[in-house]
C-alpha cells in the first residue's frame, strides 16, 4: 500500500540497482514467518490478498514453515513494536505489508541482523531488508478496456485513496484503457484520503453514481464501492482481489495481486541460505500482478481485446505508457515511438487526457525514451502475413535446415502478425516446384526456398504468381517478385581455419564438401586460407559427396579422411555425422550451420553458424510495411546473419584471443580473407598483393587456393 510522497517513490527505482550482501544463512530446520498487516484480513482487498499469500506459503511449504500474523496494525510506533516483538520471538522472516511500515522495518532490522525483513511497496533496503512491489498499472489498463466498453453514460467514477504517484499512475493507466475503446468517456476521481475506510469509500461511490457514473472503479481496500454500484444497478471494477467472488458478476473484473509465489520464492531461498536483499518490481510477466477472470457481462469482443493486450504485456512487447499519450491539458506527454521510463512512472503527478479531478499537477510534455515496446500494439494490429519455408533436409538435421527453421521460429515469435508454415525434406527438382506452387496457390504472401537447387523451380512458379513474393537462398536468378539472399560464409570459415590451423598436429585437415559449386569452393578456400595464415605447413584435403544431407555418406567421407591422416575434420554438409566420427577417433572437428554443445563436445572446436532470423525479420517487416523490393542480399558477419560458434573447452585461450581479434578485423572491414597475394594450388598467382577479389569473382569461384589438395570435380 504505498504511500506517501513522490520523492520517496523515486527512491524505489534507485534501490533497484543495489547489489547487497546476504545475511547469514538460516540454521533452523523450520522457518518461522510473520506477516504484519495494516488492515483486517476481512477487508477483502489489500490485506486479504496478502493473507492469501501467507496461506499459499503454508500450502506449498507445509511443515517446513510456521506462520503468524497480526492485523489492524497502525503505521508508526505501534508497527515498530509489533515488528520488534516478532523478531524477539525468533521469527526469521518478517513481511511488513504497508508503505508506512518502512521506517519501523529498517529500525528493527538494524537490531536483528540475522533476521530477514521484506517490506512491501517501500524503497529502503539493508543487508537483511528487501522491498517488493509490482507494476499494477498494467492490470489497471486492462480493466479500463472492460470499463470503457461497458459505460453507456460515458461517465466512470473512480474512488481513490491518496493523490500520490502510485494511485495517479493507476488512474491514468485505467483511463488509457477506457479511452482506447471509448474516446468519449471520462473518468471522474473522488479522493477519500484513507486506505481502509468502508464508510468513506461507500459515500464516495454513491456521490459518483449520483453524478451519472454507471461504472465504479477504485483504489481502496474494501468492496464497499463495488457494493454501492451493485445496489444502484450499475457495474464496477474491483481491486486487490477478485471482488466478484464477494459482490457478484456486476464486478466486471479486478486488477489483483498474487503475492503467494513471490513469498514462497523468498522463503525457499532463505531456507536454502541463498537469499540476497533485493528491490523487486515485478509485472504481469512475473505473475505478481494480474487481471481477475472477466464477468459474463463483458462481451466476447472486449474479452478478446483484453487477452490480446495482456499477451503483449506479458511478452514484454508493449507497455501501457507507450506513446502517443496526451495530458488532460492537451500536451503530448509521450510521443509515438517512445515509452515512459521507470523514474517517470514512479514520479507521475499529472492526469492524462480523459481524467477529471483535482490533486494532480499540469501534465508535462516531451517525456519518455525510444523503446521497441512502443511499436508493439501497432505490430499486433498489423495486416496478417503468411510466410512459408521450403527445406531440402529435415528440420532435425542439426544443420542447414535446422538453422533455417530456428530463424523461422524466431521471426514467428517476434512478429505477432505472422503466420508460418514449412515443408521439410523436399527434393530439388519437380517435387520442389510442386511444393512451392502449392504454397502460392494457398495464398501465402512470401515463400522462402532455402536450397540452391530450388532456383529454377522458384523462377517458374514466380512467373505464374506475380503478386506473391519469393526469396531464394544461395541462388543468383531474380525477378520483380523474386529476391535472393545468402551470407558471406567465407568470413567465419576463415576464422574456423585459423582455429584448425592451430589445433592440428599432423598438419592435415579434412573437409567434407557437398557439391563443387562456387559457394562450397569459396568456403573451402577460405578455410584453407585461414589455416595457412597461422600454419603454412597445413594442407586441406576435401572429399566431395555430391549431397547436402546424407548422414551415411558424410560419415564415410569423414572416415576416409581419418584414414588419410587428418586430425581435424571440417564439414560443409548438413548433418553432424562427421563431428561424431571425429570424436570417436579422438580427433577434432569443425561443425557448420548450427552447433549443439551436446553433440561431439570433445571434438568440436567451433564452426560457422547462421542466424537467419535476423534476415527473415527485416524481410517480413519490409513486406508488411509495403517497402519490399527485389534484391540480391549477401550479408556479412557485421550484419549478424552469421557468426562463429563458441569455442570448445579444448581450444586454448591464446588461440581464442587470436581468432577473436581476426573476427573483429573482419567485422570492421580491415581484414578480407581474399586479399592477395593468393596463389592457386598449382602455384600460379591468381590475386596480386594488395588486391582483393571482387564480389563477381567470389561468386564464380572455380579454382582451389594453395594448400588445398586435389581438383574440383567436373
Amino acid at each position: 500500500m504505498v504511500r506517501k510522497s513522490m520523492a520517496l517513490l523515486i527512491g524505489l527505482l534507485i534501490a533497484f540497482s543495489l547489489v547487497i550482501t546476504p545475511a547469514p544463512a538460516l540454521a533452523a530446520d523450520k522457518l518461522k514467518i510473520a506477516f504484519v498487516y495494516v488492515a483486517p484480513i476481512g477487508d477483502l482487498g489489500w490485506t486479504w490478498a496478502h493473507d492469501q499469500g501467507r496461506l499459499y506459503v503454508e500450502e506449498k511449504l507445509g511443515d517446513r514453515v510456521e506462520t503468524a500474523y497480526i492485523e489492524n496494525v497502525p503505521e508508526g510506533p505501534e508497527a515498530e513494536r509489533v515488528i520488534r516483538d516478532f523478531a524477539q520471538k525468533g521469527y526469521q522472516l518478517i513481511f511488513t505489508t504497508s508503505f508506512g511500515f518502512m521506517d519501523p522495518t529498517i529500525a528493527v532490522a538494524s537490531e536483528f541482523p540475522n533476521t530477514w525483513f521484506v517490506h512491501i511497496s517501500g524503497y529502503k533496503t539493508a543487508p537483511n531488508v528487501s522491498t517488493v512491489f509490482g507494476r499494477m498499472e498494467q492490470a489497471r489498463y486492462l480493466s479500463g478496456l472492460a470499463a470503457g466498453a461497458a459505460t453507456k453514460s460515458n461517465i466512470i467514477g473512480y474512488v481513490a485513496a491518496f493523490p500520490i504517484p502510485e494511485v495517479i499512475r493507476g488512474i491514468n493507466a485505467f483511463t488509457l484503457g477506457v479511452r482506447e475503446v471509448n474516446p468519449d468517456a471520462e473518468v471522474r476521481v473522488v479522493w477519500t484520503n484513507t486506505w481502509f475506510g468502508p464508510q468513506q469509500e461507500k459515500e464516495a461511490a454513491e456521490a459518483l453514481l449520483a453524478e451519472g457514473a454507471d461504472v465504479i472503479a477504485q483504489h481502496q481496500d474494501t468492496t464497499e464501492p463495488q457494493k454501492a454500484a451493485a445496489d444502484a444497478g450499475k457495474v464496477s471494477i474491483g481491486y486487490d482481489s477478485d471482488m466478484a467472488k464477494f459482490v457478484g458478476d456486476t464486478v466486471l473484473t479486478s486488477p489483483i495481486w498474487n503475492w503467494g509465489p513471490k513469498y514462497v520464492q523468498i522463503a525457499e531461498a532463505v531456507m536454502a541460505g541463498t537469499y540476497q536483499s533485493e528491490a523487486y518490481y515485478g509485472g504481469m510477466d512475473d505473475g505478481i500482478v494480474d487481471l481477475a477472470p472477466l464477468s459474463p457481462r463483458v462481451s466476447a469482443e472486449t474479452a478478446k481485446l483484453i487477452e490480446e493486450r495482456a499477451a503483449l504485456i506479458r511478452a514484454n512487447k508493449w507497455d501501457v505508457f507507450c506513446g502517443p499519450v496526451k495530458g488532460a491539458n492537451g500536451k503530448l506527454i509521450v510521443a509515438e515511438g517512445k515509452c515512459l521510463t521507470d523514474p517517470e512512472l514512479l514520479s507521475m503527478d499529472y492526469w492524462v487526457e480523459g481524467v477529471k479531478g483535482d490533486g494532480a499537477k499540469e501534465a508535462p510534455e516531451g517525456l519518455g525514451e525510444p523503446s521497441p515496446k512502443a511499436m508493439g500494439k501497432a505490430a499486433a494490429a498489423a495486416k496478417p502475413i503468411k510466410a512459408a519455408w521450403v527445406y531440402v533436409g529435415p528440420v532435425g538435421d542439426m544443420g542447414w535446415s535446422y538453422a533455417h527453421d530456428q530463424g523461422r521460429q524466431y521471426v514467428a515469435a517476434e512478429l505477432p502478425y505472422l503466420e508460418t508454415a514449412f515443408s521439410e525434406a523436399v527434393a530439388e527438382g519437380a517435387d520442389a516446384e510442386r511444393i512451392i506452387r502449392d504454397y502460392a496457390q494457398k495464398g501465402y504472401d512470401i515463400i522462402f526456398a532455402t536450397s540452391f537447387g530450388y532456383m529454377d523451380s522458384v523462377i517458374a512458379v514466380a512467373a505464374d504468381y506475380p503478386n506473391t513474393r519469393f526469396e531464394h537462398c544461395t541462388g543468383y536468378k531474380t525477378a520483380d517478385n523474386v529476391a535472393i539472399y545468402d551470407g558471406r560464409g567465407y568470413e567465419p570459415w576463415y576464422l574456423a581455419g585459423i582455429t584448425a590451423g592451430h589445433m592440428t598436429k599432423k598438419n592435415i585437415l579434412g573437409y567434407v564438401a557437398p557439391y563443387p559449386i562456387p559457394e562450397v569452393v569459396r568456403n573451402l578456400n577460405a578455410f584453407a586460407r585461414g589455416a595457412r595464415s597461422v600454419n603454412p605447413a597445413v594442407e586441406v584435403r576435401p572429399v566431395w559427396i555430391f549431397n547436402w544431407f546424407d548422414p551415411a555418406k558424410e560419415r564415410e567421407a569423414a572416415l576416409a579422411l581419418l584414414d588419410a591422416g587428418a586430425d581435424v575434420i571440417a564439414r560443409e554438409s548438413d548433418s553432424p555425422e562427421p563431428d561424431k566420427a571425429a570424436e570417436e577417433a579422438g580427433v577434432y572437428a569443425v561443425g557448420y550451420n548450427t552447433i549443439k554443445p551436446e553433440i561431439a563436445p570433445k571434438a568440436v572446436l567451433t564452426g560457422p553458424i547462421w542466424n537467419w532470423g535476423v534476415y527473415y525479420k527485416q524481410t517480413i517487416e519490409a513486406l508488411q510495411q509495403g517497402t519490399w523490393k527485389t534484391h540480391a542480399y549477401w550479408g556479412h558477419m557485421a550484419d549478424g546473419i552469421l557468426d562463429l560458434a563458441p569455442f570448445g573447452a579444448m581450444v586454448p585461450q591464446k588461440v581464442q584471443d587470436e581468432v577473436n581479434a581476426a573476427k573483429a578485423r573482419i567485422i570492421s572491414g580491415e581484414l578480407h580473407p581474399f586479399t592477395g597475394p593468393i596463389k592457386d594450388n598449382t602455384g600460379k598467382e591468381r590475386v596480386k598483393a594488395g588486391e582483393t577479389m571482387t564480389d563477381e569473382q567470389l561468386l564464380s569461384f572455380d579454382w582451389l587456393v594453395e594448400g588445398v589438395v586435389g581438383e574440383i570435380p567436373k
